[in-house]
């Protein structure tokens, strides 16, 4: 990382060079979540969020480049800050950075470009649409790298969203060896969290033990990655989801342990929405525990937190 922005220093890079180095210190700052230095890399080339990125003097591939990167931060930025029509911009930029990719004869990058633009559907709640679309970057995206693996975690989200648990999960498993392959902790991360939540789904009274001991374990993993991936916001809502799990085998102690945990994570970056999610999470166990008081009480902060961060809440 510092490597990548390091080199944006220098005077004697060429504006597409410069475009270059700027998307890769994009896409590592997006993977740590720090979506506002992310954003800011990306300033010489995209002055306002909502607008299209200035492309003058950029060649034909570095434009489609800056379009996609756009495009992605455009996505989880809307996302995080419930922007309503930033899924559309996002779609809107991604679109116009594959009519370019294909017009290079680039198909490989044409296929990168459509799993992200499958994401924004699946963002949209068009689940069929995001199906078709990554199932048809999948069968591009033919070498096991980054790319691909990103890729299968979006159709897994994608499955997982339908209610289709199990095959899910056996896209995940098919795959395990690619994201043992791979270098990169957020993917890895990605990986074992996405199974993790899968397998919640998937518990059922006879299988209960088991599976919650193999839920926590692909907790454990998924924490590990993105703690090598200096994701904080990541860990702290692997954390939350931990706590509920031990919420849900009655184990209330450790529960709050890993709870205060989350919330310490959160309220180190400041991220109002996650923190007041974890507070939710903290007034369910209060209520497992019949301490219906310090529910009331966590539940009414969660609910004030989230008023602030922009979210619509309700609360009885």
């Amino acid at each position: 990382m510092r490597t990548t922005l390091a080199k944006l220093d220098s005077s004697r890079l060429t504006l597409n060079e410069s475009a270059w180095l700027r998307c890769q210190a994009a896409v590592e700052l997006k993977e740590r979540g720090d979506y506002d230095r992310a954003r800011e890399v990306m300033r010489p080339f995209w002055q306002k969020f909502g607008e299209r990125p200035e492309l003058e003097g950029l060649n034909a591939p570095m434009s489609a480049e800056v379009l996609l990167h756009v495009g992605i931060l455009t996505r989880w930025i809307g996302s995080k800050n419930q922007i309503s029509d930033a899924q559309d911009v996002a779609k809107d930029l991604i679109s116009e950075s594959i009519t370019l990719f294909e017009s290079l004869g680039d198909p490989l990058r044409v296929a990168a470009a459509r799993a992200e633009l499958g994401f924004c559907y699946w963002w949209a709640g068009a689940l069929d649409e995001a199906r078709i679309m990554l199932t048809e970057a999948l069968q591009k995206l033919t070498i096991e790298g980054n790319t691909r693996a990103n890729a299968l975690i979006f159709l897994s989200i994608v499955e997982w969203s339908s209610s289709r648990y199990s095959h899910s999960l056996k896209l995940l498993n098919n795959n395990a060896a690619l994201f043992r392959k791979i270098p990169n902790p957020t993917l890895r991360g990605a990986f074992h969290n996405q199974r993790a939540i899968t397998l919640r789904k998937l518990v059922t009274s006879e299988n209960r033990a088991d599976y919650f001991r193999r839920i926590i374990k692909e907790y454990e993993q998924a924490e590990h990655y993105f703690k090598l991936a200096h994701n904080t916001i990541f860990r702290a809502e692997v954390k939350n989801n931990v706590g509920n799990v031990l919420r849900q085998m009655r184990r209330f102690k450790e529960a709050h342990q890993y709870l205060i945990e989350a919330r310490r994570l959160a309220s180190l970056i400041k991220d109002k929405a996650v923190v007041a999610q974890i507070d939710d999470t903290r007034a369910q166990l209060y209520i497992h525990q019949g301490r219906f008081n310090e529910a009331e009480a966590v539940a009414r902060s969660a609910a004030r937190r989230l008023r602030k961060s922009g979210h619509q809440v309700s609360i009885s």
